[in-house]
């Protein structure tokens, strides 16, 4: 299925015409190539600009390629010059530059297509594909309309227009025609994509796919359910390469048309490689203007008018999808069939890589897919409630701030809090612009806002529609921040604001007669009883480092840190807004759910590690437990009869490290159990030692029946900073953290910073010379490997600036951790899925969530599900542990997610 264009626009490599000239050259704006010939109605010679190209220098070899375009070079000769995803860009827009030429391309591909618009013409092909070429491998493709494929889930989304099969050279279903086009659209509709269910539906029919999941769910949506999958290319190419998300992406048209890609396929009776072509390349119009004249906005029709208007150029575009995908498919196998395959460290021999991508990530890619399929069941009036308590809190919180501001600036009553212009007015009033000192913001400002409250202005009769607010600072002294915008303004984004509250409550009117209700406090703060006793209570009551830098811009601290609280109210302002737009009203949202009300996300393996992302909802980035302050997650239920199984890794990267380090220290701490950090933290400080063999704190405490609290002090308790410095090391070190980074977290000189991470790798060797290793595997290889084999490959280090060589080396330092950590939970998915006990229990995985699963079933055998849910977990690698560590996995039944955590 063709999807829309990526941020970068991907195209094939089209040859420059020998006869043809072109001229290349370089601006401020970036590349402009020129060609001579061609002129324009208006006179001028054609100019296609590049945009803005930083990495492009004048260099010889710049020189060298411009002047071997005019020779007829092919433009990857002139691309290698370009990096940073600019050549596909390049490759677009001369690709647009010569249509025609594409067009007439096309007429050749349409040679080799057989058009299926009957019924009967079905019914004959159908008949080939299950016996003459049953064992052949096929490759399938969908076009699909009336679907938004970045806002909807193709989940009883979207309607198949055409499809189409290529199944190779071998194959010849008449006239020497290899691929099927079939029109659904006005060729038989559903009934003519009925006739291939004996063909999709069979399992000994190999299948292969580009982004399976998508057709996989449209195909469904007819009732029809696929079976014989056999590779999606899109896996096989990130497993090939992990890195090109960044550097051409997975995209049919990236891949088929990349030479370093394609170096496996094999030819046919082409003379050359044709790859996948884009909508836009082939079928892009100018849009035209309201007075007919043409635009520079370049608009694809609808998919429908194209099948009907452009027929072959049409038939041969999506024709394009199956023959390529195949294609795709051979050379990968041959790439992925000529790496070894190394699992923990050591290779198996007679193994490769492609023998990897079947038995893990074919299973696993079907896995997803099903889950994808089944979807959680979410409660919207559960969401709807939560929805009117937030926005009513959110102006709670704006109350506060406007109530406050108003005694500085009597029209900040009416303010807008959601204006970044009228924020920045009342807060950075007078400041100069960091880019231009030159220019300033006024010391007050004129705004119109909507005349809510009906304010009749004088010598009016009757309320305007809007009316004028005047703005102006609040503080003695200019606020001083260290964030602007682009434009050099002071930022007021929500990290600029909470540097300038710091980390106190928005709350700041507490210290009140607790008898006033919420708003009654927030409509009376201006007549509050006492208020120079307020004032001194808050003065009391306060820890002084918890207040941001707004505290020293007034000449009262008292009035400093009352300013602190209530710039904090619209930081809350913001958390509640994020929760608002990025959880609560999408999962509300008919574009992500089906016809049951279940939400179907997008679950992929497209992270450099191997870690799983979801999207159309991101549920992978559901907020932390202790910032839920709407418990969305118990907006996810179990259906009636049914409960939810929540089963957690805990520790796993850390155990992860702890066996590939093969770190004593770790691997006992591990062993004996309990609180992991706490004894880290013993180990760091020998105060803390010497405390805990004295007893006089605790390292643990397991109470006894009839004790309520500990005969003394917990560790976690009495040294809670060292604690928390040493589970902040636990997590940083495992991802490749240096000093520097740490010094800027805690706020501290490097060389302090580098005392403390000396002090976590006193006990811990092991780990800083693994470490060393895996930074020279990515200097001498360009890449490190998972726990089962899975490379993450590297710029060469002589090819980049020591930013990003530091970059690499962290890089180098976490994949390994958080790669294998994939790598196990991806194991633990295929043993649950896989156990028969479970389907027999009627269970089915609905969500993985980094080192969490969930499943749901019926609950009268969750307790029984669970135990075997846990066994599958913590003994992933078929049915055994080859860690030297235990996985620990904690699970729980519920109705709702949230319940369960």
């Amino acid at each position: 299925m063709s999807k829309p264009a990526n941020n970068v626009l991907h195209s094939q490599v089209v040859p420059i015409q020998s006869n043809k000239k072109y001229s290349v050259s370089q601006n401020g704006k970036g590349l402009i190539i020129r060609h001579v010939p061609n002129v324009s109605p208006n006179g001028r010679n054609r100019n296609i600009s590049l945009g803005k190209v930083n990495s492009v220098r004048k260099t010889s070899k710049f020189t060298e390629a411009a002047n071997g375009i005019n020779k007829g070079v092919a433009v990857e000769e002139f691309s290698k010059v370009i990096v940073n995803g600019s050549v596909t860009k390049m490759m677009e827009v001369l690709a647009t530059a010569d249509k025609p030429d594409i067009k007439e391309r096309l007429n050749g591909v349409y040679e080799s297509v057989l058009v299926v618009d009957g019924v009967s013409a079905a019914k004959e092909v159908v008949s080939m594909l299950t016996t003459k070429y049953k064992n052949l491998v096929h490759a399938c493709d969908t076009e699909v309309a009336k679907i938004d494929v970045k806002q909807e889930t193709p989940v009883d989304h979207g309607e198949i227009i055409c499809f189409s099969i290529y199944s190779g050279p071998k194959a010849d279903f008449g006239n020497g025609k290899s691929c099927i086009w079939v029109d659904v659209l006005d060729g038989g509709g559903k009934e003519i994509l009925r006739q291939f269910a004996p063909f999709f539906e069979d399992p000994l029919i190999r299948k292969v796919w580009h982004n399976y999941s998508f057709d996989n769910h449209i195909i469904e949506n007819y009732g029809i359910k696929i079976s014989g999958f056999h590779a999606d290319t899109m896996h096989m190419a990130r497993l090939w390469d992990s890195s090109r998300r960044m550097n051409g992406g997975y995209s049919l048209e990236a891949l088929s048309y990349d030479t370093k890609v394609m170096s496996g396929a094999k030819l046919g009776q082409e003379k050359e490689l044709i790859g996948k072509v884009s909508m836009k390349t082939i079928f892009g119009r100018k849009k035209m203007k309201k007075d007919g004249s043409e635009g520079k906005l370049i608009v694809i029709p609808p998919v429908e008018e194209l099948q009907r208007e452009e027929r072959k150029p049409w038939v041969s575009y999506s024709a394009l999808d199956s023959i390529c995908t195949l294609k795709l498919y051979e050379s990968l196998k041959k790439t992925l069939s000529d790496m070894p395959w190394e699992r923990d460290g050591e290779r198996i021999p007679d193994k490769t890589m492609f023998n990897f991508y079947e038995d893990y990530w074919k299973p696993f890619g079907e896995v997803l897919v099903r889950m994808e399929t089944e979807g959680m069941l979410v409660d919207r009036p559960y969401l709807a409630e939560i929805e009117k308590l937030a926005k009513a809190e959110q102006e709670i919180a704006a109350n506060r701030f406007r109530n406050w501001a108003s005694k500085y600036c009597p029209d900040a009553r009416y303010m807008n809090v959601g204006s970044d212009a009228q924020l920045r007015q009342l807060l950075f009033g007078g400041t100069c612009n960091s880019k231009n000192p030159e220019e300033s913001l006024p010391t007050e400002r004129t705004f119109k806002i909507p005349n809510s409250e009906k304010v009749t202005e004088e010598g009016k009769k009757t309320p305007s529609k809007f009316r004028n607010i005047t703005l102006r600072r609040f503080s003695d002294e200019a606020l001083s921040t260290e964030l602007y915008t682009a434009t050099g303004w002071p930022s007021v984004s929500r990290d600029a604001l909470k540097i300038l509250a710091g980390k106190v409550s928005a709350e700041f009117d507490d210290f009140t007669d607790n008898s006033q209700s919420d708003t009654e406090v927030v409509n009376d703060f201006e007549t509050m009883p006492r208020e120079e006793n307020r004032r001194r209570i808050i003065h009391e009551c306060a820890n002084m480092s918890d207040y941001g830098t707004t505290l020293t811009a007034f000449k009262l601290k008292e009035e400093g840190m009352e300013a602190c609280h209530a710039i904090s109210a619209l930081c809350e302002i913001c958390s509640i807004d994020s929760l608002i737009s990025n959880f609560i009203l999408p999962l509300q949202g008919s574009n992500i759910s089906g016809k049951n009300g279940r939400v179907h996300c997008s679950l992929n393996i497209n992270t450099e590690t191997g870690r799983l992302s979801a999207r159309r909802p991101s549920l992978q980035n559901q907020p932390a437990l202790e910032k839920d302050r709407y418990k969305i997650r118990q907006a996810f239920i179990a259906s009636p009869g049914n409960s939810l199984i929540v089963a957690d890794y805990g520790q796993l990267e850390l155990r992860i490290l702890a066996h590939l380090a093969n770190c004593k220290s770790m691997l006992d701490a591990f062993k004996a159990g309990g609180d992991f950090h706490s004894r880290t933290a013993m180990n760091m400080y020998p105060h803390i030692r010497k405390a805990v063999e004295e007893g006089s704190v605790l390292l643990e405490w397991d109470p006894q029946p009839g004790e309520d609290k500990p005969p003394v002090p917990l560790l976690k308790d009495a040294f809670a900073s060292e604690r928390r410095k040493a589970k902040m090391l636990n997590f940083s070190i495992a991802y490749g953290k240096t000093p520097i980074g740490l010094s800027k977290d805690w706020k501290v000189t490097v060389e302090e910073a580098s005392k403390t991470v000396d002090l976590w790798y006193n006990e811990r060797t092991e780990v800083r010379r693994w470490q060393e290793l895996r930074r020279e595997e990515a200097e001498k290889k360009s890449c490190v490997r998972t726990l089962l084999g899975r490379a993450r490959q590297f710029p060469s280090m002589k090819q980049v600036t020591r930013a990003q060589k530091g970059h690499i080396e962290r890089a180098a330092i976490n994949t390994p951790v958080q790669g294998s950590a994939a790598d196990v939970a991806m194991c633990a998915m295929l043993e649950i899925s896989k156990n028969s006990r479970l389907r027999e229990l009627g269970w089915r995985l609905l969500l993985q969530v980094h080192d969490e699963v969930i499943l749901e079933g019926p609950t009268e055998s969750a307790e029984v599900a669970k135990a075997i849910v846990v066994d599958c977990m913590s003994k992933p690698f078929n049915g055994k542990n080859i860690l030297k560590v235990d996985l620990a996995v904690d699970a729980k039944c519920a109705q709702n997610w949230y319940s369960a955590k």
